[in-house]
Order: C-alpha cells, then structure tokens, then sequence
C-alpha cells in the first residue's frame, strides 16, 4: 500500500478534481430538491418565524402557489410533523398539497428543527400542542388563505395534536391524521371531517388503538362505534358529509410507522380527502398519484453524501499543505488481525452492539429513579445514543488493552503501530500534533456545515433521507454539539482503536484497493449487528404481526426504530474514519472529524422535549 504516492508533489493530484465534482454534485442536488419543492416554480417556498401564545419562537415552512392572493385566497393546510423528527419530514405531504392549490404550512414544532425550546411540562404556560394551535391562528391570519377553509395535518405525535387541536375548534374542516388513532372524545361530527391512516405492521398500533389486530378490530373497537355511529363499519369505506363535516374515513395500508409519513398510497388519501373537504380549484387539480416528493428524497440524500463524503479528497488537499503535512503517516507495521481472530472479535463487537436496548433501558431507570438526566442533557433520544455508543466503545477499549497486553505487545506489535501512540514504547502524544489533528478536523467540519447552511439558506432544503440527519445550528443547539461532543470523542477513539487497531486488515497492493477492502470490513463488522437486530424486531412483526421490542409507551420501539437513522450515519462515518486513518497513520483525526459531525447531526435535527411515555 503505497499512500505515500497521495502526496507526492511531483505527480499531479486529483484531489481538486474529486472536491469539485462531489461539490457540483451536491449543488445539483440541492437545486433539484429545491426546485421540486417549488413545484418548478409555480410555489413560493419561504421561512415564516411567529411567536407561539407562550412566547416561544416557532420556524415554519410555507408553500403558498403562486395563484394564491388576497384577491383569490385558497385552502390552507397546516402539517405538523411526528416526535423525533423535524419540517423537512412533512415535506413528502406538502409538496404534494401545494401543487394541488393548497397553501401549506410544516412546522418546526416546539423543541425541534430551529423553533424555541419548550417549557417544562409542568410549567402552567407549557403548550403541549408544541406550536401547534398558534400555527393555525397564523396560517388563518394570512390574507392569501380563507380562513374558512383550513384543515390541519399530522403524523405520530403530531397528529395526536391536530387531533386535539381540530376536537376543540370547528374552524378545522378537515383532518388528516397519520400513525395515530382517534379517541373516545371523538363524535360523529367532531373533530370535522376525519380521515385516520395507519398501517396494519404501526410499532405503536396496539398503543393508538388498543388493538392487536387493526384490520380485525378496529372499526368494531368503542373508538370508532362513538365516531362512526354505523351498524358495521369496514376499513376504506366514507361514512358521513363532508358538508355537515361528519364525514369519517379509516385507511390501513401494509406500512411500518415510518412509511406512512413517506409512501404514496397514503399521501393519495390525504389528498383526495382534503380536496372534498376545502375545495381547492377544480383546475389545479392533479392525479393524486402523480407525485414527485420522492424526487427531493433522493436529492437530498445525495446532497448529503457529497457534503459528507467531500472531506475525503478535502482533507488530503490539507494534508499536502505545509501547515499539515506533518501529519501525514501511513498506517505503518505489517500488522493484520488474522481471519479467525477477525470473527471472533467481530462476534465479540456484534454482542456489545446488541446491547443497545439494556444499555438505554439502564439510563431510562436512572433518570426516572435516581436523577433527571435532562436537566444537564435535555435531548433524551440523543442521550440513549450517545450512551449506549460510549459504553459499548469502553467495553471495547477493555477488550482491547487486554488484548494489547497479553498479545500484541508479545508479538511486538506497538501502539504506533496501531495508530494509537506517537511513541513506540508506551503511549504518549505528541501535543503539537496532537492540536494540529484537532485543527484540522475542526476546518474539515466547519466546511461540512458551513456548506450545508449555505445552501439551506439559500434553497431551504437540509440534509434527510426518512430521518432528519443534519440542518443548520441555532445557537441553544451548537451549545449541544459542544455538550455532546467529549463522549462522541472518547467513544470515537475507542472506536478507532478497535476497527484500525485490533480489526485491522493485511494492506492491500494498492492504496485503494486497501481502502476499499478495509472500509467494507468496517463497515460489516459495524452494521451488520444492527442490521440483524432489526430483523428480530421486523421479521415477527412483518410475517406474525408480533413486536418483540416495545417497551413503556412504545419507548423500545422508538429507539428500535432509531436503528434505522444510526446505520445511515455509520454509513458515512466510517469510511470516512477510514480514509483518514489511512492518510495520517492515526485514529484521531478520523475520531475527531466524526464526533463532530455526529453531534451536528444528532443535536441539529433530534428533538428537545420530554419522551411522550
């Protein structure tokens, strides 16, 4: 493996080519995200910020067709998205409706995206519609909307607030509620004009409805006999008048929860509903299956990648510099973990991994027992993360210094070696370089999130793909990333002496070829346990209709769920981890660059408020 050859400065390199392409590449992909959801222009897209009652700042979205004004006001529609999640995820539904004459407004509730921070509950003032009730005063003061047709929208917790929101104001004319369920407070003719979608395989089905079985029970459950007064309701069938605003509607398609939020059957539904209850004009109409948010999907997930993955020939830019290119180092020594003792640690790493829901039901214990963790770490999801991450890494770090010491060291392989010291004989750090790694992964971030609030600001579109993953930092959540980033950092360190250190393999001939052959190891060893730990939950609940994680209120479920979010951010991180390692010889400067950037993720897009539980 001859990385040396990456910084030969006789030979030309191709380092400024790479960036420039995966730049070009990220601002097509923000444009096209952009411009799909305008509508190629025929919607205006803009920030709103308004204040909520209690005085706290709420960020909005809002999609007004460029058809809509005080002279010809048009239906408005505000969305308010699920628990975990920000208004990029009610994008899907609001791309959909304001190309179809509605104006829409997706909301950054209260304790998400870059809206203000919630009270405590407790507090008398605490509004436990998180902005929602104060977005539909909003939507309905605009003069471009007719008040007297507005309808409120929602996922998840986000519906359940619509749902309470719509149950106490007739002004509502239609709802749409998603991966929730209607209550016993229901009636035949409130809230108005109601459709329910939920899918048949919801984690949280059995919590919404009390059912098992959905498809079997529901319309025969007390919920719906209250709502729907018929002798023998069945799914997918109107009941009532839209014109008298009792018209009732329940939808099960063959989703998980995060699909319902994301797939077109159920966007389908909402719109057809919406448009028999507000009546938007007849000639903007379009078949509610020609959809095109899936396009802005895809866009930003590529926008993502190119963001992230241009550090990789940025980062050798800098090390060609003279300012860095001290801390140029190949991996050195011709250490390489054999294949049978490759499995064993491998299995050994899987074993910790799946300690995930102990290691988070362990913390929950000692917040609701011992102390309020949130009081000093006030985003709970983060906090499972992140300790969870941390644990299962010192584990390992004991693993690993039982495995240095009663092998490695016999073997004379060194913490050089390794790319964990600076000296061969014992660990110890050169400090100078030691803060020359530290700057450079810290302009390595700057430009990652400088680049992405660049272009949020200008095309109001942030880095998602399902999940929120990275968006511009208000000042309260950069205080967060700072809060997070030691444990991410120490974790990350222990990580790297794990995947580059013990686990590493044989260099291959060439410096590619071992990059590719390194990072697809890491990245099995990494994901693959969780891959599979999501199969023990998904493929009961896929073929039996059994949910074996699920926990106080769903808690087991949400954060099983959020397994889906940690392996999109392994995806990225680790072979970047890699590259780096290979460049400098050493785990920190990949250790370092990638608890920045997972703090940023994690503190820009994950809630701030209690766990509804």
């Amino acid at each position: 493996m001859n990385t040396s050859f990456l910084f030969d400065k006789n030979r030309p390199s191709k380092a400024w080519v790479a960036l420039l392409i995966l730049l070009a590449i990220l601002f097509a992909a923000e444009i096209t995200a952009w411009n799909v959801q305008r509508d190629f222009g025929r919607v205006e897209v803009s920030n709103v910020i308004y204040d909520n009652y209690n005085g706290i700042k709420i960020r909005a979205k809002l999609l007004k067709p460029r058809l809509a004004s005080e002279e010809n006001p048009l239906p408005g529609v505000v969305y308010i998205h699920g628990y975990q999640n920000n208004r990029e995820t009610s994008d899907a539904y609001a791309i959909e409706f304001a190309r179809r004459g509605f104006v829409v407004l997706s909301i950054d509730a209260i304790g998400r995206g870059n809206s203000g921070i919630p009270n405590h509950p407790n507090d008398p003032d605490f509004d436990t519609t998180y902005g929602g009730k104060s977005s539909l005063a909003y939507l309905k003061s605009l003069p471009f909307v007719d008040e007297a047709r507005v309808g409120l929208m929602g996922h998840s917790l986000g519906a359940e607030m619509a749902y309470h929101i719509a149950l106490q104001d007739d002004s509502v004319k239609g709802l749409v509620i998603s991966g929730f369920a209607y209550t016993t407070d229901a009636t035949p003719s409130r809230p108005r004009n109601m459709l329910m979608i939920i899918g048949a395989y919801d984690e949280y089905r059995q919590r919404m409805t009390g059912v098992q079985d959905i498809e079997k029970d529901w319309m025969q459950s007390p919920q719906t006999q209250k709502a729907i007064p018929e002798a023998n309701p069945q799914l997918g069938e109107t009941y009532g008048d839209f014109e008298s605003g009792t018209a009732r509607r329940v939808f099960v398609p063959p989703l998980i929860h995060i699909q319902e939020s994301h797939s077109q059957a159920p966007i389908a539904e909402a719109l057809n509903w919406m448009r028999q209850a507000l009546q938007p004009p007849d000639h903007l109409w379009i078949d509610p299956f020609a959809q095109i948010w899936h396009i802005k999907e895809w866009a930003t997930l590529i926008a993502m990648l190119a963001g992230i993955f241009s550090l990789i020939p940025l980062a050798l830019i800098l090390l060609r510099t003279p300012a860095f290119q001290s801390l140029q180092g190949p991996a050195s020594g011709d250490y390489a973990c054999p294949r049978r003792s490759l499995i064993k640690y491998a299995l050994i790493n899987g074993l910790l991994m799946c300690l995930y829901l102990p290691l988070i039901f362990v913390l929950f214990g000692l917040h609701v027992y011992v102390v309020p963790v949130d009081r000093v770490f006030p985003m709970m999801m983060v906090n499972g993360t992140v300790w969870w991450f941390f644990w299962i890494n010192l584990f390992g770090f004991l693993l690993f210094r039982r495995w240095y010491k009663r092998t490695a060291s016999k073997e004379g392989i060194t913490l050089t070696e390794l790319g964990v010291s600076d000296h061969k004989d014992k660990f110890a750090l050169n400090w100078k370089q030691f803060g020359k790694t530290f700057l450079l992964a810290a302009i390595l971030f700057l430009f990652a999130l400088g680049m992405e609030t660049l272009l949020e600001r200008i095309f109001i579109v942030d880095y998602r793909f399902l999940f929120p993953f990275a968006s511009d930092l208000t000042p309260y959540r950069m205080l967060m990333l700072l809060l997070y980033f030691p444990f991410l950092w120490v974790a990350f360190v222990f990580f790297g002496m794990f995947l580059h250190g013990m686990l590493r393999r044989a260099k291959q001939s060439t410096w590619w070829k071992t990059y590719l052959d390194w990072t697809g190891v890491n990245l099995v060893v990494t994901i693959l346990p969780l891959i599979l730990f999501l199969m023990v939950q998904y493929v009961p609940l896929l073929t039996a209709g059994i949910i074996p994680f699920v926990g106080p209120g769903g808690m087991l479920a949400s954060f099983t769920m959020n397994l889906f979010h940690i392996i999109g951010v392994l995806l990225m991180v680790v072979p970047l981890s890699t590259w780096l390692y290979q460049l400098s010889g050493k785990i920190y400067l990949g250790a370092t660059v990638n608890a920045l950037l997972v703090a940023w993720m994690f503190t820009s897009s994950q809630v701030i408020a209690p766990i509804p539980v």
